[in-house]
């Protein structure tokens, strides 16, 4: 058994995860899954302004998300740590699970009532 999160991992943990809180960010990571794109791919990848991406891009930079790598004329940006595109995975593979989960409980058939249920026996 691991032991427990310290407080100081856990306030590490929720700044970074201010990332991940906002739909733009994450379209923006996702966007970013496959390869390093430039502002102006991205934004028109999430569906964005390009002065909106950069300034999201910039608080992603700043948080360690994000790198951003220039070649030529252009800036490329790209996820920090491949673990962090596995971690939206797992994440959202862990999301659809239960919520297939929760559909299943809610689709199924409420249960027969008999003769013998405890309402009547009462």
């Amino acid at each position: 058994m691991k032991p427990a999160m310290s407080d100081a991992s856990c306030e590490l943990l929720g700044g970074f995860f201010t990332i991940f809180a906002h739909v733009t960010r994450m379209r923006i990571l996702c966007a970013l899954q496959q390869e390093p794109r430039t502002v102006t791919e991205i934004a028109n990848r999430a569906r964005l302004s390009v002065t909106n991406t950069s300034q999201h891009l910039r608080l992603m930079r700043d948080r360690g998300a994000v790198i951003a790598e220039k070649h030529a004329q252009s800036v490329y940006y790209r996820i920090a740590d491949p673990r962090f595109a596995q971690a939206m995975l797992l994440i959202r593979e862990a999301l659809l699970e239960r919520m297939q989960q929760k559909s299943k409980v809610v689709s199924a058939p409420a249960p027969r009532r008999g003769r013998n249920t405890f309402l009547q026996s009462a």
